[in-house]
């Protein structure tokens, strides 16, 4: 038996065993869920008032908070409630429950709470009271009667909590506003409160009838969404902000936050760069504006800038993601927020009793997409028509045995994934926690691709007094891709092998040479071999101090400090059985790399409201040190392979390298918000950065914005009140800088240039670049306009935005005169400018008793623009650069299809003949020549949309999620028939040119088939796709059920990923950079989510 049919029968044994798991646990709650019976007087209170059919309900919450929810469900069961909204923890809730009781949905409202419902003898309403309390009734002694209106339209208000202080005693308001309640004596307080509205506690003063009057609360009614150093309600934003749903945050079974984003939110381009078990991606908010300089937007995590990967994230912590899209947003961060921002919060503990979590997944993966490479028939007659004296007799030998290799097949497998999470959290009055802890274990599906990652989390927050607190955010990682995977791209990959070869020898080792005829290849699957070790350890602590200062109401002063410390080892020895190996003697390369960034920061915040006035200060001072250091040793050599690199020292060659980088940034911010009467809101900001990779005379920039926004809806005349719930356009305008060059580039450096003196090596040293004082900030100016939408009662909701952004004093390498032995520059120069527009859109369709549907979809338009170069109006040719055109575009001779039997004498005269490719002769003058050539589309997307479905069945829920791209061009390696002058590498299946096939689909298979004229022709292919990027169908288990066997919330789910694309791109995958590389993994998952 085989080693691959070894590992794919203890495959499948692992799958039957997980699957195994899930069906039998589904079946147990399943039963219980059939045999239990709810006979409280609870319920049976519910039941007797509740109007719907078979005494179940149908409901849905959507991030609204825990007093948002009873409100909601006291209108559905027709049963008042009486609490103390103290008592309430500050969070909020997402989900939904179909065809249930309503006691069910109470347990859920009420997880993660110290409050549980009670029955009072009066049976007028439910009382929530702490578990731990105790409600007596006295005898009654006096009946207390009255109404509660509106303050501002005097309108009765129904349902409103009414509480004896100190008590679980309470009733609620009628559909006229009025109440009545028994009172132990005349010296209690009353407790009103009522959602939307400032609570008030009103004596009693020997009064038997009260009148009251609630003023609305607007914040407790708005959304809070987290900006830049704080939190806004949401009507109250000016500024372009998108937010990740929290159900997909949650739900999802995503290893990596690049994944939650793709597609989820307008305006965000996340391109899956590799794939394999350590996947690689690249972010862009709103296009490209930088030619040369870094465009990857600012990742903040838990209000401190983060300068690590994604995948070092536990996506499970995470709480929620914001986007700041716009200047004004992302002004508050100055320099770094040129290219947007992303805020990701991590979750914090609650007060109540503690709660334990827990999340696994099982996953198998495949892949998704192959090319259609030749087989060893194949390509023997391929190579037999093309260069038939070039057959090998190997090759030969292997053609008439039927012996020859499938490549792929040999260095691929079913790849097996497993995630495992735990998370506790609770807490007291004055100290809340949330802990976790997350390993992961990836084998993908390239032979040797192994990922581990071992991570835990610290969230703690403590109140030491009343005006005073502590907290930290620490996350602890260790990461393991020790063991190298088989080569993939170049000549010598996995992809291009000649198929008429040996890659295993008969004692079952890897050959070192496959193709004896041609010592230039070596084996590809050699490399797992290799002796390596790639492993690294991260600390990443954010620590706060809060003051509250007791004397003026609304100021608080705040110390951040952020620390993340990374370092990775890594090692590798290539033995004598590879090539590489046995052609240096052993060959080992060494390296130990250390980051480490601190961020301290100094902020101060002023809120305050003065009647119809809200005003909001805020000032920062922060300092952030930016440090790398590396240590490479690289050596051949060796007496023997016994310990590998560890014999470093009687290596024959060696050569050691260090490299060493420090950055600094200080920068200064100040932000203003005003809103009058939640109509008009103002937000002004201005920051100032100075980044030490600067000239002397240009280390500082200073960035201001403003934006406006205007609630119409809340106004008295809009005449369209009835169908929007919310109408607010948006305006802003603002400047950012962008710093992303290396340290040392504004300075005059040496390269290193050794020489030998003699028979010694001497060192030396040449310029490599000269310096630049003037070296300062890209600039971007950018206009927004945007206008925020709610209707019918917010059951669809948008936001469109348009956006134009300027920016100017690019950094770009000025060509120079060479007498200084220097060829370039770096210089502020050049000017693009890129516009967009995107648009959000969240609908509740169709919202029934046994039946939901929601549809949230995105969808942005983008366009940039090279304005200026050099300053002379002058296209840059050589780096394919265009006054007036796209950055990123494609500049080549046109392919026009193939010459054909009936054009020969056209091909004739440019040197040609039927079969051949044509090029196109754009100017007409006969020739081909550099004016022939012409843009060819562009590379990044011009159009992108994202579109997720949610259906929920009773207590089963499908969601699908479909993703597109569109408006890419890119070269198409495998479309070229490269196969090297005498055909010693492979290639993919075409239908070529014969005469009896004269197609003008592909040219003749023939060495020069693919020039004319001298020049060879390339091939370029739409790379626009349409994903459906993931399925999930998930089974929540009723709250009924989970009160029996004492969960309080268990989830089943499997999830289907990148299922299917549809593209004409014949290559690997649209999306991935190389045309060798890892295939992206189409993956199901079966997982489990459970709470305690």
């Amino acid at each position: 038996m085989s080693h691959k049919t070894k590992f794919r029968k203890r495959f499948h044994a692992n799958v039957l065993l997980h699957v195994g798991i899930l069906i039998l646990l589904t079946g147990f709650v399943t039963v219980l869920s059939q045999n239990t019976k709810d006979d409280s007087q609870l319920a049976d209170l519910i039941t007797l008032k509740h109007e719907s059919d078979d005494n179940l309900l149908s409901i849905q919450f959507s991030n609204v908070t825990i007093q948002d929810g009873l409100e909601i469900l006291a209108d559905k069961i027709n049963v008042g409630f009486s609490y103390n909204p103290d008592d309430l923890p500050n969070k909020r809730v997402s989900f939904s429950m179909v065809n249930v009781p309503g006691l069910e949905v109470i347990y859920r409202l009420l997880e993660g709470t110290n409050l549980e419902p009670v029955l009072p003898p009066t049976k007028d309403v439910i009382i929530l009271r702490k578990k731990e309390a105790k409600i007596e009734f006295d005898v009654v002694q006096e009946t207390i009667t009255g109404t509660v209106v509106d303050a501002s339209t005097g309108e009765a208000l129904p349902g409103v909590n009414i509480l004896i202080e100190g008590t679980g005693t309470g009733t609620t308001t009628n559909v006229e506003g009025e109440f009545e309640l028994s009172v132990p004596d005349m010296d209690v307080n009353l407790v009103f409160s009522y959602i939307g509205y400032v609570s008030q506690v009103i004596s009693l003063e020997d009064r038997t009838h009260i009148e009251v009057a609630l003023r609305m609360d607007v914040i407790s009614a708005d959304e809070l969404v987290v900006v830049g150093y704080g939190v806004q309600r949401r009507s109250d934003l000016t500024g372009s902000v998108a937010s990740v749903s929290s159900e997909r945050i949650e739900n999802m079974p995503y290893q990596n936050i690049s994944q939650v984003l793709q597609g989820t939110v307008p305006g965000v381009m996340v391109r899956n760069t590799s794939a394999g078990s350590d996947p690689g991606s690249s972010i862009m908010v709103r296009g490209r504006n930088s030619i040369t300089a870094d465009n990857s937007p600012l990742i903040v995590v838990d209000g401190v800038p983060y300068e690590g990967s994604f995948r070092d994230i536990n996506t499970n912590d995470v709480e929620s993601i914001e986007v700041l899209r716009d200047a004004s947003a992302a002004a508050i961060y100055g320099a770094r927020g040129s290219n947007g921002v992303i805020l990701i919060t991590t979750k914090g503990g609650t007060e109540g009793a503690t709660t334990f979590s827990y999340r696994g997944n099982f996953s198998v993966q495949n892949y998704a997409n192959l090319p259609d490479l030749m087989d060893g028939e194949q390509f023997y007659q391929y190579k037999m028509e093309r260069f038939p004296g070039a057959m090998t007799n190997s090759e030969r030998q292997i053609y008439e045995s039927g012996d020859w290799v499938d490549w792929l097949d040999l260095g691929t497998r079913t790849g097996i994934s497993n995630e495992h999470d735990i998370a506790v959290s609770g807490g007291s009055e004055t100290t809340t926690f949330y802990l976790s802890g997350n390993i992961l274990d990836v084998k993908g599906i390239i032979l040797n691709d192994n990922y581990s990652r071992l991570s835990g989390r610290v969230n703690l927050d403590t109140r030491v007094t009343d005006w005073l607190s502590f907290g930290t955010r620490t996350q602890i990682s260790y990461g393991d891709r020790s063991g190298e995977s088989p080569e993939l791209s170049g000549g010598r990959g996995l992809f291009r092998q000649n198929p008429l070869t040996s890659p295993i020898d008969e004692d079952g080792n890897y050959t070192v040479y496959p193709w004896s005829d041609d010592t230039y290849f070596g084996n590809p699957l050699a490399n797992t071999t290799f002796d390596n070790i790639n492993k690294y350890t991260q600390l990443v602590t954010n620590n706060f101090a809060q003051l509250n200062f007791p004397f003026l109401d609304g100021l608080s002063y705040r110390l951040n400090t952020g620390v993340r410390l990374r370092n990775s080892e890594y090692a590798n020895y290539k033995a004598r059985n590879t090539r590489e190996g046995l052609q240096s003697g052993g060959e080992a390369e060494l390296n130990a790399n250390r980051n480490f960034n601190i961020t301290l920061e100094n902020i101060a915040n002023y809120l305050h409201d003065i009647g119809d006035h809200s005003i909001g200060v805020t000032a920062v001072f922060s300092f952030e040190d930016n440090q790398y250091r590396a240590e490479s040793t690289e050596a051949i050599d060796f007496p023997n392979d016994i310990i590998s690199w560890h014999a470093l020292e009687q290596a024959g060659y060696s050569v050691q390298n260090t490299s060493v980088s420090d950055s600094y940034m200080i920068s200064q911010m100040l932000r203003l918000n005003y809103v009058y009467d939640s109509r008009y809101m103002i937000t002004l900001t201005g920051r100032r950065d100075g980044y030490s990779g600067f000239g002397d005379d240009n280390k500082w920039g200073l960035f201001p914005s403003i934006a406006l926004g205007w609630n119409l809806h809340n106004e008295s005349f809009f005449p369209m009140a009835d169908l929007f719930s919310e109408f607010k356009p948006r305006v802003s305008l603002g400047v950012n800088g962008n710093h992303a060059v290396s340290p040392y580039q504004s300075l005059s450096r040496l390269s290193e240039q050794n020489m030998m003196y003699g028979s010694a090596p001497a060192p030396g040293y040449s310029p490599s670049s000269l310096a630049n004082e003037n070296l300062g900030w890209e600039t971007s100016r950018t206009l927004n306009i945007g206008l925020d939408l709610g209707l019918f009662n917010d059951r669809i909701t948008s936001d469109i935005n348009y956006y134009y952004t300027n920016t100017y004093d690019l950094l770009l390498q000025r060509t120079i005169s060479s007498v200084h032995g220097i060829t370039s520059i770096l210089q502020n120069i050049g000017e693009t400018k890129n516009t967009g527009l995107e648009m959000a859109l969240t609908s509740r369709n169709i919202v029934s008793p046994n039946f939901m549907w929601t549809t949230s979809g995105n969808l942005s338009f983008n366009r940039n623009e090279i304005v200026d170069l050099y300053g002379d109006g002058r296209d840059d040719i050589a780096n394919s650069w265009f006054i007036g055109h796209p950055i990123n575009v494609n500049f080549d001779y046109v392919v026009d299809g193939v010459w054909q039997l009936d054009e020969a004498d056209e091909a004739a005269e440019w040197g040609s003949q039927p079969g051949f490719v044509k090029l196109r002769d754009v100017n007409g003058d006969g020739q081909l020549g550099p004016d022939d050539r012409q843009i060819i589309g562009q590379q990044d997307p011009k159009f992108m949309w994202g579109i997720n479905n949610t259906f929920n069945v009773n207590n089963f829920e499908l969601n699908v999620f479909i993703h597109g791209v569109h408006g890419v061009t890119r070269y198409n390696t495998w479309l070229s028939d490269d196969t090297w002058a005498d055909v010693r590498i492979n290639t993919t299946n075409k239908n070529w040119w014969t005469p009896d096939n004269p197609t003008n689909e592909w040219i003749k298979n023939d060495l020069v088939a693919d020039y004319m004229s001298g020049i060879q022709a390339s091939w370029y292919e739409d790379a626009s796709f349409i994903r459906l990027k993931d399925v999930t169908l998930s089974y929540n288990v009723p709250q009924n059920t989970l009160n029996q066997i004492g969960f309080n919330r268990l989830r089943l789910f499997i999830t289907g990923t990148n299922l299917y694309t549809f593209t004409k791109w014949s290559g690997l995958d649209p999306e991935l950079t190389g045309y060798a590389s890892y295939p992206l993994e189409r993956e199901f998952v079966l997982g489990i989510s459970l709470g305690l």
